[in-house]
């Protein structure tokens, strides 16, 4: 359906151009409002502007005009850049109570989106999402930037059908989720990839964590997307390894909120002699490995260091070896490494209890014999033990002993006595 055209009323001395000395000056004709119309420019120019204008304005806006802008928002044209917005599923973490509860938010678009097109909640999915827009690019998409708490299958279907990515950005945490574990099977499917986003979502996990006070659990949605093994950081030096032997073109790393070692630092001066851009925040590097990078990686032009740990500040001896680098950035740390590290290892001990695999467990007050028996039989890897009730007043205490006899990697156990005082327990084993 094509827009009205707009009529206006023209006055006695505007009805037609200006003259002087009845004759039409070319200045002031040539500035005379044009008669045409945004929906008659040609679908590659208009297509053009609309891949400028964001996914938001894409799937909400543009395409309910008129039918021609809808036909021309649907050109792979628009979709070579792919920016998804922050999913942001919530509630992440739940009471007892509401363990079997549908995430109830996904974020201010993604909620938008949702009613706009009258989807059931329930049957959202951000696979779902993510699949719907790559279909639009034709496989034509060259930059794409994941939207956090995504998984394998998307990961997946993406390497699939966008071969010709130049830019890609992920945004989840290399250690907690499991789909990250795939992504240096994944490289090789990338061969023209020139820059590289990894990690960064922890912030809005920490958000909705409140670490202390009541005992909280993982809703159903974020648990199946974490990792259920060992707490590891050694996926960041598989992928890098990936990308040097597939990636000849590549020129820019973005590393953040994970360890940067000595095997991964080795990585990237070795396999990527072409980086010319890198940044490293809310990571960690001891200054040896930081020192390393500043001498080995000859191309720099970029390195931007940010909130990092691992080394006393950029003395005098750091600045004289980044001197060859002409965009050198570095700002002091706060100690947010350290403070996602807490939160991602209290997330994976969580997810163990879920499992029957908890190596901590606190107990809360007044428990009965029943559910210390159960404990006893569920959790064997129990290294950490609280224990909260007296162990005089509370008969359940009393098979203490024998729950110990099945916690044959216990480390620590301790009791405390009501407002009084805390007590460690002495024990074999």
């Amino acid at each position: 359906m094509s827009r009205p055209e707009k009529k206006m009323k023209l006055s006695a001395d505007q009805s037609s151009p200006p003259t002087i000395n009845c004759v039409v000056s070319k200045q002031d004709y040539h500035h005379q409002p044009l008669s045409r119309r945004w929906e008659d420019l040609e679908v590659d120019c208009l297509s053009n502007v609309f891949a400028r204008v964001g996914m938001e304005s894409l799937l909400l806006a543009l395409p309910f005009v008129c039918k021609s802008w809808y036909a021309t928002s649907h050109n792979h044209l628009c979709w070579k850049s792919l920016s998804f917005p922050d999913f942001e599923p919530n509630p992440l973490f739940v009471s007892v109570h509401e363990i079997d509860f549908e995430t109830r938010k996904f974020g201010p678009f993604y909620d938008k989106f949702i009613n706009e097109y009258r989807i059931n909640r329930t049957r959202f999915s951000i696979t779902g999402f993510i699949k719907m827009v790559i279909k639009r690019s034709d496989g034509k998409a060259t930059s794409l930037k994941f939207p956090g708490f995504c998984n394998e299958e998307a990961l997946r279907y993406v390497s699939e059908t966008c071969p010709e990515l130049r830019m890609l950005y992920l945004c989840d945490d290399l250690v907690l989720f499991k789909h990250c574990r795939v992504i240096s099977e994944l490289i090789g499917k990338w061969k023209y990839l020139e820059h590289l986003t990894l990690g960064g979502n922890c912030g809005e996990i920490l958000k909705q964590y409140s670490g202390e006070g009541s005992v909280e659990y993982l809703s159903k949605s974020f648990e199946a997307l974490l990792a259920f093994d060992k707490f590891s950081d050694g996926n960041l030096h598989k992928i890098l390894v990936q990308v040097g032997i597939h990636c000849k073109n590549f020129m820019s790393l973005h590393i953040f909120e994970t360890l940067v070692g000595e095997a991964e630092a080795l990585a990237i001066v070795t396999t990527l002699p072409g980086l010319m851009d890198l940044t490293l925040g809310q990571s960690r590097i001891e200054r040896d490995n930081l020192v390393m990078l500043l001498q080995g990686c000859k191309k720099l032009c970029c390195f931007n260091l940010w909130y990092c740990e691992g080394f006393e500040g950029c003395d005098a001896e750091l600045l004289k070896l980044a001197s060859h680098i002409s965009e050198f950035w570095h700002k002091g740390a706060v100690a947010d490494f350290t403070r996602l590290n807490v939160l991602k290892r209290n997330i994976l001990t969580m997810v163990n209890h879920s499992k029957g695999k908890a190596v901590e467990l606190k107990l809360p007050p007044f428990c009965t014999e029943e559910a210390l028996r159960y404990v006893a039989d569920a959790c064997p890897g129990i290294r950490c033990m609280h224990f909260a009730d007296d162990l005089e007043l509370f008969k359940h205490s009393q098979i203490l002993p024998e729950a110990i006899g099945k916690w044959k990697f216990l480390e620590d156990l301790n009791g405390w006595k009501h407002g009084q005082y805390q007590q460690t327990i002495g024990f074999d084993g």
